[in-house]
């Protein structure tokens, strides 16, 4: 069984087929946290897709993944688990944006990994706790102002650590590990409800191939630079190579869903 982690490089989404509110294709959320969330069905069956398309045998892809439908069931000799949310981009007015974890999100992941650091975990919802090389404070202010929030800014060699943990165990340099930080779970459950990107598209008739006049639809996204993690078990041999890019998700004719899936490193 290993840890892998989910890296989103253009937007993801994953929807539930339900509207809420105002968004017409919401995107999957865990129940109990409301977080954003990939089904473990469908990593597998875009995993699935990605070793057709490289050229691997029918008969390898059925013993990894299982019967294709229609077929006798037969489970596979892999097992992928439901990725769940590690971190996410939220704007800043400094330094662009912040790469956003919470001690629940660190706290989950560090379940199922060994050696992780001691978690950082700001006293209140006012806080955030960054890097010693990171700095969200206005100019001439000491307030940190993240989205439509301002917080307290305090350093912690802790979240340096938690950098320096992700970057060796699984991503290298490939994510931008340098602008974490770490908010109260409270502000980040409400960056993971209110701060993804919505997008209105237009809906194209199909029988002109043109866009239908008058219908436009909203479409939710996870944002790119978000961290998953997801636990594998099983004969993993024919999943896509740690950095290799696959798609995921819908969308994936306008540019959405690429993602990459990178393995702990041993």
């Amino acid at each position: 069984m290993t840890v892998h982690l989910l890296q989103i490089l253009t937007p993801l989404h994953l929807g539930e087929g339900t509207q809420i509110g105002a968004v017409d294709l919401p995107i999957a959320r865990e129940r109990h946290t409301d977080w954003p969330f990939v089904p473990g069905s469908s990593l597998k069956g875009a995993l699935r897709a990605h070793a057709r398309r490289m050229g691997h045998s029918a008969e390898d892809i059925r013993r990894v993944f299982g019967a294709d439908p229609g077929e006798t069931l037969f489970r596979g000799a892999m097992i992928v688990a439901d990725a769940v949310l590690l971190a996410m981009p939220a704007r800043t007015f400094t330094n662009t944006f912040a790469l956003l974890a919470s001690p629940l999100s660190l706290g989950r992941f560090a379940r199922q990994v060994a050696g992780a650091p001691e978690i950082p975990a700001p006293l209140t919802a006012e806080r955030v706790i960054v890097g010693n090389a990171l700095n969200l404070k206005v100019p001439g202010k000491e307030l940190a102002i993240i989205e439509d929030l301002c917080f307290i800014q305090e350093a912690s060699d802790w979240v340096d650590d938690w950098a320096r943990f992700l970057r060796e165990g699984w991503v290298g340099d490939e994510a931008p590990l340098d602008h974490l930080a770490v908010v109260h779970d409270d502000v980040f459950a409400h960056a993971a409800r209110a701060w993804l990107p919505v997008r209105t598209r237009n809906a194209i008739d199909a029988a002109t191939g043109v866009v239908d006049k008058n219908k436009l639809f909203s479409v939710e996204y996870v944002a790119p630079e978000t961290l998953f993690w997801t636990v594998v078990d099983g004969d993993d041999a024919i999943l896509p190579l740690s950095g290799d890019a696959f798609a995921l998700g819908g969308h994936n004719s306008t540019g959405s869903g690429r993602v990459t899936l990178w393995k702990e490193k041993s």
